[in-house]
């Protein structure tokens, strides 16, 4: 379990750390002789007579310029000033700005800012990194209000960082397994760009896993390209399943030429369920011949999606040289499929999952095959009388409810 796999607790109410508000006891000529004393040393460019200056205009009700003054206070780094802007802009509703300022007033040590960033970043999503990172920062300083949320021994976690710290010298020096190690406990802590970097020294010096996982977080962030490099180096290392998922990744998101050759390696190293995606990345790249070679083995030895995607292959064929689309041939495969994929479905129903049944009846119905299409439109109308979806596969097959 990971440091924060005891985590229960929703955060709890932001802190106000808005800023110090001022109670002044003074006359108004004092006050008056107060603010143009910080606006010339402002002006000059002190930025603690800014941040007064800003304190000093929300006194007296001039909130408009006391943002102008707390802003250039913020860029100049005075920590109040930023979190001041950002409570002021987050409840006017600029959530987008008022954030960027929490950040600037959290990376400059402000603890409140720390813990309320932390918690806005969770409560819109409890799976934010960097939510989880500020949060445990701000637990880590102290704020028992992160602590508590967390749930976690503080113990515990400053004896990770200590554990983090000798396995990230070793993994300098050369280490893979260090490196690996500390990526591991730091993603667990948030810390995603030092984890990035040092899956990327484990995975360099062999950790296939390091590979796997680092392929993971880079497609999840929209880079197949890289992401299919480092599938392919973690089955190099000896991780079971790069060259499949990369051929997979590549063939569902439109790359069906890149994804054959490391579909073709999967099949051979044993991975026969994929034949029917080569087939159909070897006819989605256009090359016709070889997805007939690969799929009529597979389709005459019974497997119904190479039935299918054979039949598809053969219609394309008939329809670029205007031949016949509905030949003996065509028919028997269509009908050996539909009874080999209702056979399947029907085997999922009577283990009691109607939902793996309709993955696999959609499989047939996005191939045109109006059985699987009326028996899909069936059972999701079953499950729900009300699915549209499930209207519109029993309309799409011709059947009449």
């Amino acid at each position: 379990m990971g440091i924060f796999g005891r985590k229960k607790k929703q955060p709890a109410g932001l802190d106000i750390g808005g800023g110090t508000r001022l109670h002044i006891e003074a006359s108004p000529q004092e006050i008056k002789r107060m603010v143009k004393d910080l606006r010339g040393r402002a002006e000059a460019g002190d930025v603690e007579a800014m941040a007064d200056l800003g304190r000093m205009l929300e006194y007296q009700g001039k909130v408009e310029e006391a943002m102008r003054w707390h802003q250039q206070a913020a860029v100049a780094d005075d920590v109040d000033s930023a979190a001041w802007l950002a409570d002021r802009l987050l409840k006017n509703g600029q959530i987008t700005t008022g954030l960027d300022y929490l950040r600037l007033a959290a990376r400059g040590g402000h603890l409140s800012a720390t813990f309320n960033l932390g918690a806005i970043l969770l409560s819109q999503d409890e799976n934010s990194e960097e939510g989880a990172r500020w949060m445990l920062r701000a637990a880590e300083a102290g704020h028992q209000k992160a602590i508590d949320h967390l749930g976690i021994d503080m113990a515990q976690v400053r004896a990770a960082r200590e554990e983090v710290a000798r396995d990230v010298a070793k993994a300098e020096q050369g280490d893979a397994e260090a490196a690996h190690r500390a990526a591991s406990v730091l993603l667990d802590l948030g810390e995603v760009e030092q984890a990035e970097y040092l899956l990327e020294l484990a995975a360099n010096g062999g950790i296939a896993d390091a590979a796997w996982e680092l392929a993971l977080r880079v497609h999840d962030r929209g880079d197949t390209p890289r992401a299919v490099e480092l599938l392919e180096q973690a089955g190099r290392n000896g991780r079971p399943g790069g060259a499949k998922l990369a051929g997979i990744r590549l063939y569902t998101e439109g790359e069906p030429a890149a994804a054959v050759p490391l579909l073709r390696r999967a099949v051979a190293e044993g991975e026969e369920l994929l034949t029917p995606v080569l087939g159909a990345a070897l006819s989605a790249a256009g090359d016709l011949d070889g997805a007939e070679a690969v799929l009529r083995p597979a389709a005459e030895a019974g497997d119904w999606q190479a039935q299918y995607n054979l039949l598809a292959v053969l219609q394309q064929r008939a329809a670029r040289t205007g031949g016949d689309r509905s030949t003996e041939e065509m028919w028997s495969l269509l009908s050996r499929a539909t009874a080999g994929l209702h056979a399947q479905a029907q085997e999922r129903l009577d283990a009691g999952e109607p939902q793996r049944a309709a993955d696999l009846l959609l499989i047939g119905a996005r191939a045109g095959d109006p059985a699987a299409q009326r028996s899909l439109g069936e059972l999701l109308l079953a499950i729900d009388p009300k699915d549209p979806e499930g209207q519109e596969w029993l309309r799409r097959s011709g059947a009449r409810r």
